[in-house]
């Protein structure tokens, strides 16, 4: 699968997979969400460990003030339901505009990176440190490849169910926490 995603990534286009039932699409899905998960946290890892060894101080993080102000049950409707919503009908459900056009590869790699942008500012200090903006959005520009492939291949739906669980699965041992009145050190 992500040798497929791959080549899409280099090429892409309007081609939706066709004559797959609930089963076929389900499976691809899960294959499509680990790989997602994977690579967001790896990404994030490495983000991490760039700033680090850089001594480089960004400020607060979005999600640091979300969980600071709100109750569990409010970050998980923003965070799960809410922010996969409104962003995959921006980023995603437009490319369907393109499906015909010669212009889709250039609206599926700016919907790529607008993805990316949108998610700078999530930290407070992003500003005096532009020259860093691809290594911190990294996880969400891969995110966005794996959102865009999906929305294409299995429809927008599907692409707003992978944001959701990507989402729901990278924030659970945080709300676990948070939950439990603990916090991350």
């Amino acid at each position: 699968m992500i040798t497929e995603i791959w080549s899409y990534f280099k090429k892409p286009s309007y081609t939706p997979y066709t004559d797959l039932n609930l089963q076929e699409k389900g499976r691809i899905f899960f294959h499509i969400l680990a790989l997602t998960v994977g690579a967001s946290f790896i990404l994030g890892l490495v983000m991490g460990g760039i700033t680090s060894a850089l001594k480089i101080e960004l400020g607060a993080h979005g999600v640091e003030e979300m969980f600071n102000t709100y109750s569990v049950l409010i970050i998980f409707l923003i965070a799960v339901i809410l922010a996969p919503l409104i962003e995959e009908l921006l980023f995603r459900a437009p490319l369907a505009l393109f499906k015909d056009s010669s212009y889709f590869k250039v609206a599926f790699y700016v919907s790529v990176l607008l993805f990316g942008v949108v998610h700078l500012s999530n930290f407070e200090l992003f500003t005096e440190y532009l020259w860093l903006a691809p290594v911190l959005v990294a996880p969400q520009i891969s995110a966005g490849i794996f959102l865009g492939f999906t929305r294409v291949k299995l429809g927008l739906s599907w692409a707003m169910l992978l944001h959701a669980c990507h989402n729901a699965l990278l924030l659970s041992p945080v709300l676990i926490f948070k939950i439990l009145g603990k916090t991350i050190e």
